[in-house]
């Protein structure tokens, strides 16, 4: 049975680590702007992009932009929006253009949520999500609300994650993220680590194993990682181990790094 087991230590030399965010990196908050980072987060990615020679990816859900503002003055190796945004280790964003079908369901969600709707309506600009975080009785009508925006659609889906319904292209998925990071020099032969919490993180574990690596489920569920870790607490304890084997102290300086 897959999952049942933690990870064991990563290998400098041959592994790449692949680092999904919310309920892997940090902890959930009530709303997406409203998380706090531990202490040490900062200093943490910096000690492992150094520690493996730049093979060190943030694969998340968020537009690039917002990590940045939580992690600065980091700008480190990043696929945002489940790969419809990238960046190699100091170079800048780069952008996919979104299809012209995300324009008619931006629209459809805005007219279906009424002024002071309880439901948070985020626009990523290439996904468009639902957040239901602070009121679950809600999750069923956040569902429905996405799979009308869809309707018709040929190239959108709704995929439901940790408290959100959201509504993205059929063809974008975190297993392109593996891809991606696979062809840049950092990466090229190395065994891609992927670590994740969500339903949405599980193509990602699966393309990892494709691979030659392998994936790290965070928390509960049924998963097709390889390993599995309790919960964030647990992740910044395994890292931590392979950033050279040394320990976090609370309050730590975060390093700064070059962005070229």
């Amino acid at each position: 049975m897959y999952g049942t087991s933690e990870p064991p230590p990563l290998d400098v030399d041959s592994h790449s680590i692949l680092l999904d965010f919310d309920g892997t990196l940090v902890d959930f908050a009530p709303h997406p702007d409203a998380i706090e980072l531990r202490p040490g987060t900062g200093d943490l990615l910096a000690r492992l992009t150094e520690h493996f020679r730049g093979a060190v990816a943030l694969v998340s859900g968020r537009r690039i932009e917002s990590i940045d503002r939580f992690l600065a003055p980091l700008k480190l190796a990043a696929v945002g929006v489940h790969g419809q945004e990238t960046r190699r280790y100091g170079k800048t964003v780069v952008m996919r253009t979104p299809s012209p079908e995300l324009g008619i369901a931006r629209q459809r969600i805005a007219d279906s949520l009424p002024e002071n709707d309880p439901l948070l309506f985020e626009d990523k600009k290439s996904a468009l999500v639902l957040h239901y975080r602070t009121c679950p009785e809600e999750r069923g009508r956040a569902l429905e609300i996405a799979r009308r925006a869809v309707d018709g659609l040929a190239e959108l889906a709704v995929v439901e994650g940790h408290a959100i319904a959201e509504v993205r292209e059929k063809n974008v998925s975190k297993a392109d993220a593996v891809a991606i990071v696979a062809a840049w020099p950092e990466f090229a032969g190395r065994r891609p680590v992927f670590i994740g919490d969500d339903t949405t993180d599980e193509d990602g574990f699966r393309a990892a194993a494709e691979a030659g690596g392998f994936g790290v489920k965070v928390g509960a569920g049924g998963t097709a990682a390889r390993y599995r870790l309790a919960d964030v607490g647990a992740v910044h304890e395994w890292l931590a181990m392979s950033a050279g084997g040394q320990e976090l102290e609370r309050g730590q300086h975060v390093k700064t790094m070059q962005n070229g």
